[in-house]
């Protein structure tokens, strides 16, 4: 039972954490985000095309975390947190160090959720989930294989952003 208790929290903190990330991309929270916006400034990073990386961002928090908060679709949900967050943790919080503060957000935030996201997909949804009360179960072979897929993806953003970005400006 604490188990269950224990994966329950940690899938609706992080579920719903990434999930606003996704809804902010989207325009649902917050300031008025917008795909557009989003696709601009991945551009900007060297993460090309921006507007299919803004897309898989979006899938990978609105919809990952969304999945990972109702414990549905056993580890896709979970995966696609840890490759998106993984992607963002090298493009977009690497370069400013690990802590946040003076304007600045560090690894330490992305790079926790990523990992929760991987341990949850490994883990499964525990009992207090939608997967458990429809009485849904998946093959053995989809968490290696959905965990591969999700590696190639985010290999793939980290390869985009490495050979893709603008050169830095000099001091």
């Amino acid at each position: 039972m604490s188990t269950d208790i224990a994966l329950f929290v940690l899938r609706v903190v992080v579920g719903a954490i990434v999930a606003m990330h996704g809804f902010l991309k989207l325009g649902w929270v917050g300031k008025g985000g917008s795909i557009a916006g989003v696709s601009g400034w991945f551009n900007s990073l060297g993460l090309k095309p921006g507007m299919f990386w803004a897309l898989m961002a979006v899938l990978g928090e609105a919809g990952g975390g969304t999945l990972t908060v109702l414990g549905l679709g056993g580890p896709i949900g979970p995966g696609l947190i840890a490759a998106d967050l993984l992607v963002v943790t090298y493009v977009a919080h690497w370069s400013q160090g690990f802590w946040a503060g003076g304007g600045k957000v560090g690894w330490e935030f992305p790079l926790p959720l990523a990992a929760a996201g991987f341990a949850l997909a490994i883990l499964g949804p525990g009992s207090w989930s939608v997967d458990r009360l429809l009485g849904l179960s998946y093959p053995d072979w989809l968490l290696g294989s959905w965990l591969a897929l999700m590696a190639v993806g985010a290999l793939a953003g980290i390869a985009a952003r490495m050979f893709l970005a603008p050169p830095p400006k000099p001091s």
